[in-house]
C-alpha cells in the first residue's frame, strides 16, 4: 500500500487552465478580464496556456477582478509546480 508520500495525481495541469475555464463559464471575454486585472490580454493568454505562472500579485488581481480567492490559485500553483518538478525528477533519476 502506498504512503501518501508516494501518491502522485496521474494528471497535473497548469492553474491557467482553470482559470480559463472559469472566465469562459462567466461567459466573460479575456480582454474584458485581463483589462479588469490591469494586465495584458496577451499575458493572461500565456497564464491561460500555462506559459506563465500565477505568482501572488497574479493571483491577488485574479481575486479582484473575479472575486475568486488568491490562494485558490497560489496553491494550485505550487502544486503544480511541486508535482511537475517531482515528475521531472523521476524521469532524470531513471
Amino acid at each position: 500500500m502506498k504512503t501518501a508520500n508516494e501518491i502522485t495525481p496521474t494528471n497535473i495541469f497548469h492553474p491557467g487552465v482553470v482559470l480559463g475555464e472559469e472566465i469562459e463559464y462567466r461567459g466573460l471575454t479575456r480582454r474584458k478580464v485581463a483589462e479588469s486585472m490591469g494586465i495584458s490580454p496577451t499575458v493572461l493568454s500565456e497564464i491561460i496556456s500555462g506559459k506563465r505562472n500565477i505568482t501572488t500579485a497574479t493571483a491577488i488581481k485574479i481575486e479582484n477582478a473575479l472575486g475568486i480567492n488568491a490562494l485558490f490559485f497560489l496553491n494550485m500553483q505550487v502544486r503544480y509546480e511541486y508535482y511537475a518538478l517531482k515528475k521531472q525528477l523521476r524521469k532524470t533519476a531513471a
